[in-house]
């Protein structure tokens, strides 16, 4: 009867306050998600970009209703509500992976990667396979790093970008200024934050105009660093380090998903990746920025990873 109560207790939590979960591992630390789309769908995780956060996964919420799925956001360590681990790494993210599944009654699912959050799913693709029904990745980073390859990572992400992994690799407490005022510009105007940047695309501003993606935005965004920048950034200096895994080892089909007009992160970084990937499906949607890729190319999405192809 105890035990019973708990998980009342437990799902009475769940119900009233779904954005701001909160999973104890069973090493004490807390990873935070946030859920959407149809509690009784087929599962998704949504791994969210930087600087970013669980609420990332409101994105894919119509579509959730709409396809049959239960979106679930997941903060990584150091991001919104989770705990910060010093010198985590990224193929130390599908056994925490695999815990929270577990400890959800999660089976089988499938996961995206959003930008930054690429390299996370790709990694859940690589060691966790029996888990996965399918894996996306959208608007996503490429490795920048390889052991055994020279990248001209240029070709790849936007100088801004590169700067910012550089400083965070070297030069820290620059990187965390940097973040603080990047995270100032979008609090106080999103869109104009947006229009700062270099090669920025007129679909990625006016989706930005629409006053219930802007909310979402900056509340996405903010959320990420409420327990401060140090996370987020030292994720960005993981960006020029080798992943600690091969894309030729995966062997399960990934859909890749990038916008022809990428200018945060090159088209060239998609194809480069499909291009080291066994089994893929390559989309290069004409006409698409990088935010507008995942807001309006949402229900394509997670329509091809619920069909298993």
């Amino acid at each position: 009867m105890l035990t019973s109560l708990k998980e009342l207790e437990k799902l009475a939590e769940r119900i009233s306050n779904p954005t701001e979960q909160r999973l104890i591992l069973k090493d004490g630390r807390t990873l935070g998600f946030a859920e959407y789309g149809d509690p009784k769908g087929e599962p998704m995780l949504e791994f969210h970009g930087c600087p970013s956060s669980r609420l990332e996964a409101m994105n894919y919420d119509e579509a959730g209703k709409k396809l049959g799925a239960r979106v679930i956001g997941i903060d990584r360590p150091g991001f919104g509500i989770s705990t910060y681990v010093k010198g985590y790494r990224t193929v130390d993210w599908p056994a925490d992976v695999i815990e929270f599944a577990d400890a959800l009654g999660l089976n089988r699912f499938v996961v995206a990667g959003i930008s930054s959050g690429s390299p996370y799913a790709l990694a859940c693709a690589r060691f966790i396979p029996e888990r996965l029904k399918g894996c996306a990745v959208i608007s996503g980073v490429p490795p920048l790093v390889v052991n055994g390859e020279k990248l001209d990572v240029s070709q790849f992400l936007m100088a801004e970008e590169l700067l910012q992994a550089r400083l965070a690799k070297t030069v820290p407490f620059a990187a965390r200024a940097i973040y603080r005022y990047i995270l100032w510009q979008i609090r106080k105007d999103p869109v104009n934050a947006m229009k700062q940047v270099k090669g920025h695309t007129e679909s990625d501003i006016e989706i930005l105009k629409r006053p219930e993606v802007k909310q979402h935005f900056q509340d996405m965004i903010l959320e990420g660093s409420r327990n401060g920048v140090r996370g987020p950034v030292e994720s960005i200096a993981l960006e020029l380090k080798d992943w600690g895994f091969s894309l030729s080892d995966i062997t399960m089909q990934v859909n890749i998903w990038h916008g022809e007009l990428g200018y945060m992160v090159f088209p060239a970084g998609a194809k480069y990746v499909a291009s080291k990937l066994p089994n893929h499906k390559l989309h290069i949607v004409p006409n698409a920025g990088h935010i507008s890729l995942v807001v309006e190319r949402a229900e394509d999405v997670l329509r091809e990873l619920l069909a298993g192809n």
